[in-house]
């Protein structure tokens, strides 16, 4: 592999609780991204699931200019970056987090939001990707997020939330005019769990039930169902098309890569 080449490929590696995949970028080829996603063994812990694809995928194996760890979590918090400190991320995370495992706690400094989003990684998962890739960067999923749709909530006088559907979790992001409001993450079972959260935190935050907007987002299949339930309760309920998202962006069309990850690859953090 020629140096040129190594210089313009970045691998992206997604973390969740039950998964694990990989997206390559090599512009100049006619389909510049590469996603796979790793068959795991969900009777053996993430860790381990790692540490194997680490020894046996061969897009593991390939040198890249640039190598971004994405991890969805629901454990992360926020603090406006006038306050941060980047010494005391574990004692923000602890008192957050009390009865969380332990992790090696990172965090992300948000320029446009103003906000520093701190979120904890297993250790052991922490340490494989930093052996195998010692210049990666690890980004929470809310981080992209948080960003891509602080940017598209700027316009209009309406407030607006953002409800991100992934895997058997939601994720709650509230903007006024840009400015974020409000983000958390649950666990979710069913269409009924995610419907009372919105309308609990809608309460909470005062949103109109006429004026102010939610979009529905994400890799659910529980997208529409979800949309038809909630339009009982609010008038501005818009369930988001990726591909208008997306256009004229690079990852344009992919539709397999996950919506969180695009926007790290859109974002280009």
């Amino acid at each position: 592999m020629t140096e040129t080449t190594i210089r313009n490929k970045s691998l992206s590696i997604r973390l969740c609780t039950n998964g694990l995949s990989f997206c390559v970028y090599a512009p100049g080829n006619d389909s510049p991204f590469t996603y796979n996603v790793f068959d795991m063994n969900h009777t053996i812990s993430l860790a381990a699931n790692l540490k194997h694809a680490l020894m046996t995928e061969p897009i593991l194996k390939e040198q890249y200019q640039r190598v971004n760890v994405l991890v969805s979590t629901t454990d992360i918090t926020t603090v406006p970056v006038a306050y941060f400190e980047a010494d005391g991320v574990e004692d923000v995370y602890r008192l957050c987090f009390p009865k969380a495992r332990p992790q090696h706690v990172t965090y992300n400094v948000l320029r446009r939001s103003r906000v520093a989003l701190v979120f904890g990684i297993e250790r052991t998962v922490y340490q494989l990707l930093l052996d195998d890739f010692p210049r990666a960067r690890f980004y929470a999923a809310s981080s992209t997020l948080i960003e891509f749709f602080g940017e598209k909530a700027t316009g209009g006088p309406n407030r607006k939330m953002y409800v991100y559907l992934h895997e058997k979790e939601i994720t709650l992001y509230a903007f006024e005019q840009g400015r974020m409001l409000f983000v958390n993450s649950y666990n979710v079972l069913t269409v009924s769990d995610i419907q009372y959260y919105i309308l609990n935190v809608w309460q909470q935050l005062s949103f109109d039930q006429l004026d102010d907007e939610l979009f529905i987002v994400g890799d659910n299949d529980n997208s529409k169902e979800l949309s038809d339930k909630i339009s009982y309760f609010l008038q501005n309920v818009n369930l988001v098309d990726r591909g208008h998202d997306f256009r004229g962006s690079l990852t344009e069309g992919n539709t397999m890569i996950p919506y969180d990850l695009q926007t790290l690859l859109v974002c280009g953090f």
